[in-house]
């Protein structure tokens, strides 16, 4: 339990460090060796083992840094293999390629990083390409709440994309996977027929997400339903679905217990978990939850003994150290945040209500259980996604009621999907669970204050809260740590609740980073907001805006002639024409350039569409969305 925390924190020094810590790990483990055989102290045998660790960490993550050359920017010859396809049906599909060498003049030199490459062509998994293409920075766009796709990437250690036409590269070869790769894939290609032809098309989708870890399939308007209420946990395969399935394999394993000794039940177990990991494609949260349960399982078999909370954390040295860059990755620290304050509060949450009924009692541990898994993943739901669902106890009732029968009936399903009449009905008995889940989830959405939006987080203030919550549970019967930690969580709950009302009364008007123009007008809780082009494009960026900055969105086209915007005592005028789109204010005026021929006329400021070339003094939107505050 000591040394997961202390590699953690070796691992977040070597990312802000610049230089190599390699000398130093050496200089401390031939230390170490030293005081293991003259065994000098406890304090010193501790101290070295702290520094020890930690240089561990910052080392380990240094090394997955710098396990490559990086591509050079621009337009260049490449050679590159496909390692991930995306499964949307999107114009452009997401590949991931490892780039294995990059000519540079008239020599190839080697490379060995990967790249995110976006392509109308749908390649495979293992095709070989020579391509050329400009590869670029993964950079944000500066938009107020947008996603920070560049720490996302980065936490895969992806730095560079590009964009390939069809025309743009040659198939050279094709590197069939690992055996059991293929084996897992064509598996979860199978099953997914399996949910495709026995659902409907809503609910099919739902299916793959629950029972495969498919989410590429669901609409945008139920993947933001999930995430208002609360539920988005329950589409991304977890420690909540491992669990489940757990239990149901321990059910039926009982009532053969004439022909299935206990160590054979175990055994049974952890393989069909670890095939299920297999086949839902290994992501972080699934590996974990299977890694922790089986070290569960191993311990209470064969040593009897085993604190979970150990085992959580050894189940996290484990796979830290395999790839330290999981710390960075949001399922990694959500799936960890919410076992580790269900293992630290559960207990003492349903302490605080005695409830005989065994009902009622079953719904309060479920609250608890969703009240305790909350304590720690709240900043961290707060910093990614800049909003909070008020009814996420109410939502983890309906789930742990629905998910463990919708388990159920989809595994039944893929085992008896081969017998007539029978499939039948447990297809019709899985599709009304799934429906049942949905309008579930739908109720709960539409439900008034259902989301909380407008924060804004730092990381400082996540591990304030972090060690807040630690002190408070660890020196709880200190009477003067536990008022002071209470007070100072009070103080950060409340600045957050400060600084979220402060964005809902600002008022303001932002011209957004788009190939096409997207503006947005916000007077104290109205949104105005107008778009050129498409409007899914402009929808999504208004809508990341409306988490830090919440309004009433109201979102229309913006056509050819003038527009007025009543703000208070201003009056703001939007005149589009063919060469862009002139924005004024208190007798200001602002243009937004969309060509490069200019109107006759001066302007107090020239903006430039990211797409253009700038003159002096003009600003380009490259550079970030413009906010200009209103009186």
């Amino acid at each position: 339990m000591f040394i997961t925390p202390v590699l953690i924190l070796g691992a977040l020094l070597g990312e802000l460090v610049s230089f190599s810590l390699t000398i130093p790990a050496i200089f401390v483990f031939v230390i170490s060796i030293g005081i293991y055989f003259f065994k000098p102290g406890k304090w010193m045998a501790i101290t070295v083992s702290f520094f020890s660790f930690l240089l561990l960490g910052a080392v380990c993550l240094q090394l997955e840094r710098s396990s490559s050359n990086d591509p050079s920017t621009g337009v260049r010859t490449r050679i590159g293999v496909v390692q991930e396809v995306d499964k949307s049906d999107k114009v452009w599909k997401k590949h991931i390629l490892q780039i294995e060498s990059e000519k540079s003049g008239k020599t190839w030199r080697s490379i060995g990083q990967e790249v995110v490459l976006y392509s109308p062509q749908k390649l495979r998994e293992g095709d070989v390409v020579l391509f050329r293409s400009e590869l670029q920075k993964i950079q944000n766009q500066g938009n107020p709440g947008e996603f920070d796709s560049r720490s996302y990437w980065r936490s895969k250690n992806i730095t560079f994309m590009g964009f390939m036409g069809g025309d743009d590269f040659t198939l050279l070869d094709y590197r069939a996977p690992f055996w059991l790769s293929q084996v897992f894939r064509n598996s979860r290609r199978y099953l997914s027929n399996i949910i495709t032809e026995s659902l409907p098309e809503k609910e099919a989708s739902l299916a793959n997400a629950l029972l495969l870890g498919d989410k590429s399939k669901l609409s945008g308007e139920t993947r933001e339903a999930f995430g208002n209420a609360g539920a988005m946990h329950v589409l991304a395969i977890s420690g909540l679905h491992v669990g489940i399935i757990m239990y149901l394999l321990f059910f039926v394993l009982k009532r053969l217990s004439r022909w299935i000794t206990r160590n054979m039940a175990v055994i049974i177990t952890l393989s069909f978990l670890w095939i299920f990991a297999g086949v839902t494609g290994w992501s972080p949260s699934v590996v974990r939850a299977t890694l922790m349960f089986s070290l569960l399982l191993i311990g209470q078999q064969w040593a009897r003994s085993g604190d979970p909370m150990n085992t959580l954390f050894f189940s996290a040295f484990v796979l830290l150290l395999i790839n330290p860059l999981l710390l960075f990755d949001i399922g990694f620290q959500l799936s960890y945040g919410a076992m580790l304050g269900i293992f630290l509060f559960f207990d003492k949450i349903t302490q605080v209500v005695k409830v005989r009924h065994w009902l009622l009692r079953k719904a309060w541990e479920g609250t608890a259980l969703g009240i305790s898994a909350q304590m720690f993943t709240i900043p961290i739901v707060l910093y990614h996604f800049h909003q909070f669902p008020n009814y996420f106890w109410l939502t983890n009732l309906g789930i742990m009621c629905l998910a463990g029968v919708i388990l159920a009936f989809g595994l039944i399903l893929f085992s008896l999907h081969f017998v007539p009449f029978l499939n039948v009905l447990i297809a019709v008995l899985l599709g009304w669970s799934l429906f049942a889940l949905l309008k579930f989830v739908d109720w709960i959405d539409g439900l008034p204050f259902g989301v909380a939006r407008g924060f804004e987080l730092s990381p400082s203030e996540i591990i304030l809260f972090v060690a807040l919550m630690l002190s408070l549970l660890f020196f709880y019967n200190r009477k003067s740590v536990r008022y002071i930690s209470l007070l100072l969580i009070l103080l950060l709950v409340s600045n957050w609740q400060w600084h979220r009302y402060e964005a809902s009364v600002n008022s303001e008007i932002v011209v957004f980073n788009s190939n096409s123009p997207v503006i947005a007008c916000k007077y104290r809780g109205e949104i105005r907001a107008f778009y050129i082009g498409k409007r899914e494009r402009a929808n999504r960026l208004l809508s990341s805006y409306a988490k830090v900055m919440p309004g009433n969105l109201k979102v229309d086209s913006l056509e050819f002639g003038t527009i007025s915007i009543t703000a208070g005592d201003e009056t703001i005028e939007l005149i589009r024409s063919n060469n862009g789109v002139l924005i004024r204010r208190n007798n200001k005026t602002t243009f937004i350039r969309t060509r490069y021929r200019m109107p006759e006329g001066s302007y107090d400021r020239v903006l430039d569409m990211p797409y253009l070339q700038s003159r002096n003094g003009y600003y380009n939107l490259s550079h970030g969305a413009l906010r200009s505050a209103l009186n």
